[in-house]
């Protein structure tokens, strides 16, 4: 081997190694800006998995409220506008608290006309997906309305009646 093939050689390695190194060091990095990104929270990751109806999911949140409801359950509508008022007034202006509304209507177009009749703009899913039931801190849901708060990690806070958020919501900050 001549003493230029061996440079060459060489030089290709380190060049390798470099490229290995730079794109390690990458991950985490948003591609358009180059800016280092922080990996999402388990229950973030999660629910980035689902589709959402409408609404955008905060993915930088320290806390999530699961919200399990559906336009044909009478309780629901009953304490839907005061929870929408609740997070209009306060949650929404609370980067650390999200609600994610789970619906159980028979069609995304349901769901839809549900929470625009109340102005509700949090993010909305289907609640009949196999993974709602697999959220970090989420378990199969028996009646609506329900909620259940968990941290990032999926750490359960508090869970009951939709109504437990007026009292409860004071535990998430």
């Amino acid at each position: 081997m001549t003493i230029t093939m061996r440079k060459l050689m060489i030089c290709a390695a380190l060049l390798s190694g470099l490229l290995l190194n730079q794109a390690g060091s990458a991950q985490g990095t948003d591609a358009e800006t180059g800016v280092r990104t922080e990996a999402l929270s388990p229950v973030a990751a999660a629910l980035s998995e689902l589709k959402p109806v409408c609404g955008t999911l905060n993915k930088e949140a320290d806390y999530y409220i699961y919200l399990y409801s559906a336009s044909w359950c009478g309780p629901c509508r009953a304490v839907m506008p005061r929870i929408v008022s609740l997070y209009k007034d306060s949650i929404s202006k609370n980067k650390r608290v999200e609600i994610v509304l789970f619906d159980f209507d028979r069609s995304e177009e349901e769901a839809r006309r549900y929470v625009g009749h109340y102005g509700a703009n949090f993010c909305t899913v289907m609640g009949e997906n196999p993974l709602v039931d697999k959220l970090p801190g989420a378990y199969q849901v028996r009646g609506i309305p329900h909620c259940i708060a968990v941290d990032k990690n999926g750490k359960r806070i508090f869970s009951g009646h939709a109504s437990v958020i007026f009292s409860k919501l004071d535990l998430l900050n």
